[in-house]
């Protein structure tokens, strides 16, 4: 048994969206004020996540500085590529705040006008341009790894790993390793646990 200790932030500029800069923060969908907070209503819900409010640009620099655990998941609903960008400079930080491989949920990236050159999918490609070993990539075929109800979901396509490969621990090994036999009618006799804890719900 793994005692594991989970912290939870949540960032939001708390009176709604900032004004658009230009055209790659889709001013067409998205204006000056839409999503505001009810603050007071939010805070009775928490218990154990802490606010970072304000802007982006001014929470991040203040969560980095305070040296948090490693960071293992992130869910990415910004809507706008500046906002976007100014997010991922989690990324940029030094390994040891960083788990090897971050799960990353990307909520703005399906339908409507997204596409490469705009919102958020253009945050992600001027990171990957930027940064020569760290790297975003989909989680390709999550819908065979999740249960059957959710196969035509659209959410199983919104999640990406940002591959930190200079990470000191990228090459370890990220599951429970044991021997695997293989007889000769194709039975798996024993088998590897994935960290992330996938099922492979055909099996």
């Amino acid at each position: 048994m793994v005692s594991i200790g989970i912290d939870v932030y949540g960032f939001d500029a708390e009176r709604g969206l900032p004004k658009p800069q230009d055209y790659r923060d889709l001013p067409n969908r998205f204006f000056d004020g839409q999503y505001p907070m009810d603050r007071q209503e939010l805070e009775k819900r928490l218990r154990r996540a802490r606010l970072m409010l304000g802007l982006v640009e001014q929470t991040v620099p203040d969560f980095l500085a305070s040296r948090p655990a490693p960071i293992a998941f992130v869910s990415v609903d910004l809507d706008f590529y500046s906002s976007t960008k100014n997010a991922f400079k989690i990324f940029e930080m030094d390994e040891r705040l960083l788990l090897p491989r971050v799960l990353c949920y990307c909520d703005d990236i399906l339908g409507y006008t997204y596409g490469d050159y705009n919102g958020e999918r253009l945050a992600m490609s001027d990171f990957k341009a930027n940064f020569s070993m760290r790297k975003f990539s989909p989680v390709y075929g999550l819908k065979y790894y999740v249960p059957p109800q959710n196969r035509n979901s659209a959410w199983r396509d919104k999640f990406y790993f940002l591959h930190v490969f200079d990470h000191a621990l990228y090459n370890h090994p990220d599951s429970l390793r044991k021997s695997t036999r293989i007889d000769l009618t194709g039975k798996r006799e024993t088998g590897v646990v994935a960290a992330t804890g996938y099922q492979d719900v055909d099996k």
